[in-house]
């Protein structure tokens, strides 16, 4: 019974993510800015974690009425993360 619940929840919410040319995204959905570094920038959104990687990126507009945020830059890569996954404390030191 718990799964339709969460499912139903899901459904009901929408992310559009719109990429121009390489260098101008658009992401609905957006519940918070994470981490914000010209290479890369971590979103918190409405289906999960985000990462956006690139060089020279930049966080143009953020609404929060809308849940909408742009960014510019040179986009190289999108990466949708579920949750929060933890990496292992012996391999963070010895990267």
């Amino acid at each position: 019974m718990e799964n339709k619940i969460e499912n139903k929840d899901v459904k009901n919410k929408e992310q559009i993510i719109t990429l121009n040319n390489r260098n101008l995204l658009s992401i609905t959905g957006t519940e918070k800015i994470v981490s914000l570094k010209p290479d890369l920038i971590q979103l918190a959104t409405v289906y999960g974690g985000l990462m956006i990687s690139g060089t020279s990126l930049e966080l143009i507009k953020l609404d929060d009425n809308s849940k909408r945020a742009e960014i510019s830059g040179n986009i190289d890569s999108l990466r949708f993360v579920e949750g929060k996954s933890k990496e292992p404390f012996f391999r963070k030191i010895f990267k």
